[in-house]
């Protein structure tokens, strides 16, 4: 309870931090994802003993069973589960998914050693140490681990995510906390599917029991991926229901330990002191009282908007959101807009108009000393000629800083590895434009790509860059990377915060890692359908 306790916290501050539209990536976000699969690992490693219980669950068999009313389900498998869902929530919009086999790699690899960690600390287990068991148990649990930690991909790069992206995340990432309320809410409704079954139910049906609940944990996955607002409301709804059951049941429940016979056991009846279902109470009340507490400061961000919305009371917070967004991103292009003509303006004034300046005068001083002294106007003439040779100069160079030629006449493509060749480092570049882009997007890219190298040579130490575009399902996705001495930050005024208000304008993403010794790669994603 105090490490879900801690991911809830964890889960705040990170709906904190998405109210300022903080995007950069930290290093730390690398290990998350990994960290979510080692919990679902760890749930499937606590599935098992079901699965090995029902096995052992003759219909012929005695024995006695002691129940703690007051004691709530609080297992390995609802906790884990709750616990990565909570940490995923933090990372729904914030990291990119690893590739396609680590989650599932590290979910199994988590649950295989928690396995065998099991059986070599433990010498005895309530369903026997066999070779059976241990077989049983050591495949199981990296298969069932794999499998979900596969499944975790789809909401991870599904809807869930795409609505996250969109603005309305405050809504649509709490749907993955709903496999943990689920198995919470069977545990307390009493259905034998992620607990032991009851003693003498037989082998086939506490069997079937388990099968069943591993499908319906997946219907539960196949359906927050489709429908993850519905999904978000009916698990924060769970998670208030389950407090205040809880926190009733252990107030006014009957603090009592039942011992129940099965069969004909043989041997004396175990006995436990009263003050176990006391301590259970109580341990009861401060789980009912976390999960009343996140349900309820989850209500405004899902259920009641929803609520309000069908009753024809509330606005539509996506919308608002999105209002605000774009409120703030047109700001930013004007005060953008503002600033570069402000630029052009002084270039002209310092560079190209001093220069026509001091043409204008030569040739006048020139004209008069044509005939008294030819020499010398000669020569005037001559630094005349030179002076408008770098007038015309700068007046390209600025043209070039203001719409590049090579851009307006061969595309974002060609006026990248054409920025390449000019760099005074070694550059590659993979760039994959069949087609033509807006011109508004090709000149935003390209600025943002001319940007983050220039970055890169003053500032980074770098030897070697390397450029990567490439356009697909609808998204234009750059890659700039170095192997400088990283330390790169929006923050730090390094012309990364420019780059990212540039690309709100058109919704685009930017993305940046750069831990200290590099290398820096940043990453951008820009809609451009």
């Amino acid at each position: 309870m105090a490490l879900t306790t801690v991911c809830a916290v964890l889960a705040f501050r990170a709906e904190q931090a998405r109210s300022r539209s903080v995007s950069t990536a930290r290093p730390a976000g690398r290990i998350g994802w990994p960290v979510v699969a080692g919990l679902v690992g760890t749930a499937a490693y606590g599935s098992v003993p079901v699965l090995l219980f029902a096995l052992h669950n003759f219909a012929g068999g005695a024995g006695y069973v002691v129940t703690v009313p007051d004691l709530q389900p609080d297992g390995l498998l609802p906790a884990a589960l709750l616990m990565a869902g909570l940490l995923a929530t933090t990372l729904l919009t914030s990291t990119s998914v690893p590739g396609r086999w680590v989650l599932p790699a590290v979910a199994a690899v988590t649950g295989e050693l928690l396995e065998w960690t099991y059986w070599l600390t433990h010498s005895s287990a309530g369903y026997g140490r066999t070779v059976l068991n241990i077989l049983v148990g050591c495949v199981s649990v990296p298969l069932l681990a794999a499998l979900a930690g596969a499944a975790l991909r789809r909401p991870a790069n599904g809807r869930p995510a795409r609505l996250a992206a969109a603005g309305a995340s405050s809504s649509a990432r709490w749907a993955l906390l709903l496999p943990a309320v689920v198995v919470m809410t069977g545990d307390l409704l009493g259905l034998d599917l992620w607990q032991s079954a009851s003693p003498g139910t037989g082998v086939g049906p506490a069997a079937v029991g388990y099968l069943v609940g591993l499908a319906l944990l997946a219907v539960v996955v196949a359906g927050l991926a489709r429908w993850p607002r519905a999904a978000a409301d009916l698990a924060v709804l769970g998670l208030v229901g389950i407090g205040v059951y809880d926190i009733a049941q252990s107030g006014f429940g009957q603090s009592l330990v039942v011992v129940q016979k099965f069969g004909s056991p043989r041997g004396p009846a175990p006995l436990l002191p009263v003050e176990t279902a006391h301590h259970a109470s109580v341990l009861g009340g401060i789980q009912g009282a976390v999960l009343l507490a996140l349900g309820i400061w989850l209500l405004p961000l899902t259920v009641l908007p929803h609520a309000g919305r069908l009753l024809g009371r509330g606005p539509d917070l996506a919308l608002t959101r999105r209002v605000r967004e774009l409120t703030e991103t047109r700001a930013d292009a004007v005060s953008s807009a503002a600033a570069e003509l402000r630029r052009i303006e002084r270039d002209l004034h310092d560079g190209a108009q001093g220069r026509l300046v001091t043409i204008g005068m030569n040739l006048r001083v020139a004209e008069e000393m044509i005939h008294s002294d030819p020499h010398e106007a000669a020569a005037l003439v001559v630094e005349a000629r030179v002076a408008s040779a770098a007038a015309l100069e700068e007046l390209r160079g600025l043209i070039r800083g203001i719409h590049p030629p090579m851009l307006a006449d061969r595309g974002l493509g060609e006026a990248v590895r054409a920025l390449a060749l000019d760099l005074p480092l070694p550059c590659e570049t993979e760039i994959d434009l069949p087609e033509r882009l807006a011109a508004p997007l090709e000149s935003a890219c390209y600025f943002v790509v001319a940007e983050v190298v220039t970055n890169a040579v003053r500032h980074a130490s770098a030897h070697g860059l390397q450029i990567r575009m490439a356009r697909t399902d609808g998204v234009l996705r750059i890659e700039v990377a170095d192997d400088g001495v990283g330390g790169a930050d929006t923050a730090r005024g390094t012309g990364l915060a420019g780059v990212e208000r540039r690309l709100a304008a058109f919704d685009g993403i930017l993305a940046v890692s750069s831990p200290p010794g590099g290398p820096t790669i940043v990453a951008v994603e820009v809609p451009c359908a």
